[in-house]
């Protein structure tokens, strides 16, 4: 894991730089001298917004193969698997509902939300994965290359090995 799997901590961070510091300092010093609180109002709608902005161009997702090479990217999230067309490697397409030791079950660094599992997860088999389901899936794709798994929503491969990128 890198500096950028950190998890929700970032995201509450970027909100504390962006959002509650700028509200709160312009707040006091209307306070302070005795001014409306019109300008501190007009800084909180302001830096939300910034805020949703920032979020919503750092949550970009991505699956890309690239020879034999696997990057997923979902936020803040990262994680790469390398030679993934050596024989010890799987690759694997099936319904969401029989994962069976490979169903995400706690996040250990990752968001768990209805419709949205992005992060390291332990897995019902008790090994760390990396999982990047996102909206309403019939299947998913089990990649397994030596200790490193991901679960990932959608075929990889459809039409001949073409990439299908994440939603």
């Amino acid at each position: 894991m890198s500096v950028f799997e950190i998890s929700w901590q970032l995201y509450l961070l970027l909100f504390c730089c962006v959002v509650a510091v700028p509200v709160i300092s312009i707040w006091a010093w209307c306070h302070w001298t005795k001014r409306p609180l019109k300008p501190a109002l007009w800084s909180l709608v302001g830096s939300t917004a910034v805020f949703m902005g920032l979020t919503w161009a750092i949550s970009s997702n991505s699956v890309t193969i690239e020879e034999n090479h696997l990057a997923l990217k979902a936020g803040f999230y990262q994680a790469h698997i390398d030679n993934i067309s050596l024989a010890s490697s799987a690759v694997h397409i099936m319904p969401l509902d029989q994962l069976g030791e490979y169903t995400p079950e706690i996040a250990v660094n990752g968001i768990r939300l209805p419709g949205y599992q992005v992060g390291w997860y332990l897995l019902h088999n008790r090994k760390l994965a990396f999982v990047m389901l996102i909206g309403s899936l019939d299947e998913v794709s089990l990649v397994r290359s030596g200790d490193m798994t991901a679960v990932v929503g959608g075929n990889l491969f459809s039409g001949g090995g073409r990439m299908v990128p994440a939603k």
